[in-house]
């Protein structure tokens, strides 16, 4: 049984040293055959005249090395694991080391959908139709969604691949490199690919003619990036997941992903932690759950802290997350997600959605949002699910966003531009706003950041 509770990434290497490391990796994640072994694989198929000696096949696994033979390297690579997706992912991988290729053209394609994974919650229903795109806010549980229909569909031919479009140390995937790998996976050699985009994507779309194929497409970047891996064919669906809203694909079907429901994160920690009892507190499951803004990262990085914690009780951990979220602590989990995203906009977005992360009510609406930064990007903030709709011409930040934002302003923005900014919103509400609830709250705000004035001027225009 192998000790890797996943396959070792040759993505991550960037020198020879890194491969032959994670070549040693893979064979211990293989059981750690011998070398012997591992030869007597390789030259199971291998010509005759191309058979090699264990002491050439452990050269490959040492590091101080100053060139590899990357054929004999893929060929250990199959010996350990036989699959021919993991073996293109390798020599995409040589070619980037050896300089051939930059790391855009790297990927991990596969003729199978990802396994299902325990503890899904049943979600509102979609139809998939020859295009759908799934969206939605970083954690929102796209991609377990996505997989979970996936399996439910018909299919000749399956393929799928995860883009990297919110990766946080790799770039995101040039569809080039898929379609060499959906195709070398189509049975098409290597000599026989065609070269340039337009050339490979007709290819692709011709090995797909005729068959009921299923594609999916993790976490894409860009309605660039997607459009030319769709197969176009009769009989073909495709779906695709991406934390921003793919509005230029033209006839796909649209499904944002939000948040749980309460019934559902209820439902979610029932099944992920059923052996722990509720303590003192019988609302401790409905706090949790409001307390991780009902994000199902958060809910499930959380159930993954609770199986570390015996003796406590969903009371203890409730009690806990509050301590964390009121010193404005995230899960690190959570913390890398919403990192993604925030340094995928722009900077003058990065700025709105940091003084956002102090306004006072639940929502806002643009005027509101151009006292703070000028001319307000809120559009692209909502294009990457940083911003929700929160009703005609108004938005809103969920809580864990907001968490995030806070620190990040907390650590980029200078204390005196921010309050500036602030004080440049307050005056707006009490000019413009006519909502008690919205004035009460920024009144309780402006006494509480040291605004006295502000706050007494508000309590009046609240009426309360």
């Amino acid at each position: 049984m192998s000790q890797f509770a996943a396959l070792p990434d040759p993505g991550q290497a960037q020198t020879l040293d890194e491969v032959a490391g994670c070549l040693r990796l893979l064979k211990a994640w293989a059981g750690n055959p011998s070398y012997e072994a591992i030869a007597a694989r390789v030259n199971a198929v291998r010509p005759a005249g191309e058979q090699v000696g264990k002491t050439t096949v452990v050269d490959c696994f040492r590091a101080g090395r100053r060139r590899l033979d990357a054929d004999l390297v893929v060929a250990v690579v199959e010996a350990l694991h036989a699959d021919t997706g993991y073996t293109i992912q390798w020599r995409q991988a040589l070619r980037v080391v050896s300089g051939e290729t930059r790391a855009e053209a790297q990927v991990r394609v596969q003729d199978a959908l990802p396994p299902l994974q325990p503890g899904y919650v049943e979600r509102a229903a979609f139809a998939p139709a020859p295009v759908t795109v799934l969206s939605g806010m970083a954690g929102s549980g796209k991609t377990r969604l996505a997989v979970h229909h996936a399996h439910r569909l018909a299919a000749d031919r399956v393929l799928s691949v995860n883009l990297r479009g919110s990766h946080p140390d790799q770039p995101p995937v040039e569809p080039g490199a898929v379609l060499d790998g959906f195709l070398r996976l189509l049975g098409v050699p290597g000599q026989h690919l065609p070269h340039g985009l337009t050339a490979l994507a007709a290819a692709f779309r011709a090995r797909l003619a005729g068959t009921r194929s299923l594609i999916l497409l993790d976490d894409a970047v860009s309605d660039t990036q997607v459009r030319p891996l769709l197969p176009d064919v009769p009989g073909s669906v495709t779906l695709i997941t991406s934390r921003r809203r793919l509005g230029g694909l033209v006839g796909a079907a649209h499904v944002p992903v939000g948040v749980f429901t309460e019934a559902e994160a209820r439902a979610f920690l029932a099944a992920a932690v059923p052996e722990i009892p509720a303590g003192p507190d019988p609302g401790a499951a409905d706090r949790i759950a409001a307390t991780c803004g009902y994000l199902p990262l958060a809910l499930s990085l959380v159930a993954e802290h609770m199986r570390r914690r015996p003796g406590w009780t969903l009371t203890d951990h409730a009690d806990w997350l509050t301590e964390r979220r009121r010193t404005g602590r995230l899960d690190a989990g959570v913390q890398t997600a919403l990192d993604v995203s925030y340094r995928s906009v722009s900077t003058p977005a990065r700025h709105l959605l940091r003084l956002l992360a102090f306004h006072p009510g639940r929502t806002f609406d643009t005027p509101a949002a151009a006292t703070l930064a000028g001319d307000p990007p809120l559009a692209e903030l909502a294009r990457h699910h940083l911003l929700l709709p929160a009703g005609p011409g108004r938005w809103a930040l969920h809580d864990l966003v907001r968490v995030f934002a806070a620190a990040r302003s907390a650590d980029e923005d200078r204390r005196a531009d921010r309050r500036a900014a602030l004080t440049r919103l307050l005056d707006h509400l009490i000019a413009t706003c006519a909502d008690p609830d919205e004035l009460a709250a920024a009144a309780s705000f402006a006494a509480a950041e040291g605004w006295p004035d502000h706050a007494a001027r508000l309590e009046r225009r609240s009426g309360r």
